[in-house]
């Protein structure tokens, strides 16, 4: 048994009122309460009023890309295409122990801010093949102690225009991918990115897999497959089954139109999952510049399921990203322009909870008696204070055993 004792808790009520949290021998919670009395046989820690939170939950990564920057990236254009264009004559020479290690790297550096359920796209295509998939699931298979992994089979470069994509599509279901992905966007036409959301919807109804798709990841107001895949999702009765990644297009388009999409989103259920550090990829405007994120603000008032994830650290993408949650919370907190300690709170339920129903939707999740005992003991007395210092974490919890912790130090001399 450990007793974890005077834990300032996330999640109970908005006081975040001192706990005592003791963790069963089978890695559950078995009581949350003042004052719980110590018994000797049991571990005990003492978290001072440190905040305690649910372990993180990032559902949006690229850990066969990982590191790839760090050979390289050379571009004089900053943009998505120009992003891609580069990826390909390195997808072109991935081997499958250097997929393995790269994506190792990544998911124990997630793991080590805290982060114990991920999830992450690979990219499955006719340059790569099935080469990713092979390294990703071979890192998935040595981290199951510290960690879940959900693998998403992702064809970044369209079915219909890529050809071969949707034989490889369906091999990388049997090999053991656990969702499908998408990008309508990547088709040639419009009729095709239409059949490709349906080509999405068949494969995760023969797999009773889930869908997570990459929507709309453009500035372009015609982009307008979100629409399609919610009213999917709601004929359907899918739901949480469902995400949205990006979605970006719909913060260009008028606002009666925009608002009708919400409303739909919202009456199906699905998810949204938003990746604000990325805007950088986004391309270069001409002043006064746009911020190629969605609408944040508005789904979250209007009560979709809104969440926030890294994306990329360090490939083809996007040079920087650390997959800490408090990294990129603190973007997303600037650029939805959350500014109170309640807004605060928000961004930390997009790290926590909202992203776990993306994750698992019918789990428990949370400090619940019951519950997988997965927390984090963080160096702060609130959200708002643990997203400004991107706060230490001395003890990080997976089913009842300390599994990993982070320290940042600094000091004069």
């Amino acid at each position: 048994m450990l007793l974890l004792q005077n834990a300032r808790i996330f999640g109970i009520d908005e006081r975040d009122e001192i706990n005592d949290i003791l963790i069963g021998d089978d890695g559950k919670y078995a009581k949350i309460a003042p004052k719980i009395v110590h018994e000797s046989a049991w571990q005990a820690i003492d978290v001072k009023g440190r905040l305690v939170a649910p372990t993180f939950v990032n559902t949006h990564m690229h850990f066969d890309k990982a590191y790839t920057a760090l050979s390289g990236r050379e571009s004089s254009v900053e943009t998505l295409e120009d992003s891609i264009r580069i990826m390909h004559d390195l997808k072109r020479n991935y081997t499958v122990q250097g997929v393995k290690e790269r994506a190792l790297r990544a998911i124990r550096e997630c793991v080590a801010f805290g982060t114990t359920k991920l999830r992450t796209n690979v990219d499955i295509d006719n340059m790569a093949g099935l080469v990713g998939l092979e390294g990703v699931l071979a890192a998935r298979d040595e981290c199951r102690d510290i960690c879940d992994l959900q693998v998403v089979a992702f064809p970044q470069e369209g079915i219909f225009r890529n050809p071969g994509t949707e034989k490889l599509m369906w091999e990388a279901m049997e090999m053991g991918a656990d969702v499908v992905g998408g990008m309508p966007a990547a088709e040639w036409l419009d009729e095709h990115a239409r059949a490709h959301v349906d080509m999405v919807f068949e494969m995760a109804e023969k797999y009773d897999a889930m869908i997570d798709m990459h929507i709309d990841q453009s500035k372009d107001m015609f982009d307008r497959s979100l629409e399609y895949t919610a009213f999917k999702t709601l004929e359907r009765g899918w739901g949480a089954r469902v995400t949205g990644g990006h979605c970006t297009s719909i913060a260009y388009q008028n606002q009666s139109h925009a608002r009708k999409v919400m409303e739909l989103i919202r009456e199906s259920g699905m998810n949204i999952c938003t990746n604000t550090q990325v805007l950088a990829i986004m391309g270069i405007d001409a002043e006064p510049r746009t911020r190629g994120v969605t609408r944040i603000r508005e789904m979250v008032e209007m009560g979709i399921n809104v969440a926030t994830a890294q994306d990329t650290i360090c490939d083809g993408f996007h040079l920087y990203g650390t997959g800490d949650p408090l990294d990129y919370g603190l973007v997303g907190a600037y650029t939805a322009q959350y500014n109170t300690p309640r807004t605060a709170r928000i961004i930390f339920d997009m790290l926590t909870f909202n992203s776990a129903r993306i994750f698992a939707p019918s789990e428990g999740y949370g400090l619940a008696v019951g519950n997988d005992a997965d927390l984090n003991v963080i160096d702060a007395e609130n959200v708002q204070e643990a997203l400004r210092t991107r706060a230490s974490r001395p003890y990080i919890v997976r089913k009842g055993k300390v599994v990993a912790y982070f320290e940042r130090k600094s000091g004069l001399l």
